[in-house]
């Protein structure tokens, strides 16, 4: 049975006690983190960056966002500066768009990726 991208991350939230550092560098390491990944979309007509979204797609659920919409709501009330730094510049991307995205890309290096972030954040491993 498939799992969504948004249950993947759910459960990595639940593993841990403390979100992620509020510091806009990690932020932005996470983003590059998850750039690394195979990008589903084609080429033609990309508007934002994948590890930006990807980036803002993990930071929502693990704050608590549990739908897409809710998702799309977490990245039109980031900062502006953070979202520029993230790589989204002034956008912000759709409900639609994020949709798209999370139902065609690889839960499982998503999970590995995100993972990997997150243990390096709670010191478990280092990079």
């Amino acid at each position: 049975m498939p799992v969504s991208t948004i249950e993947v991350l759910s459960c990595r939230r639940a593993r841990i006690a403390d979100s992620p550092t509020d510091e806009p560098e990690e932020l932005v390491r996470l983003a590059e983190v998850l750039e690394a990944l195979p990008d589903p979309r084609r080429r033609h007509g990309r508007r934002y960056r994948l590890g930006a979204l990807l980036a803002v797609c993990t930071l929502a659920v693990l704050g608590g966002c549990t739908t897409l919409t809710s998702i799309a709501r977490f990245a039109a009330g980031m900062p502006s500066e953070l979202r520029a730094r993230l790589g989204l510049g002034t956008a912000v991307p759709r409900a639609c768009t994020l949709g798209r995205l999370l139902a065609r890309i690889n839960a499982d290096a998503l999970d590995q990726a995100v993972g990997h972030w997150l243990a390096d954040q709670l010191g478990l491993w280092g990079s």
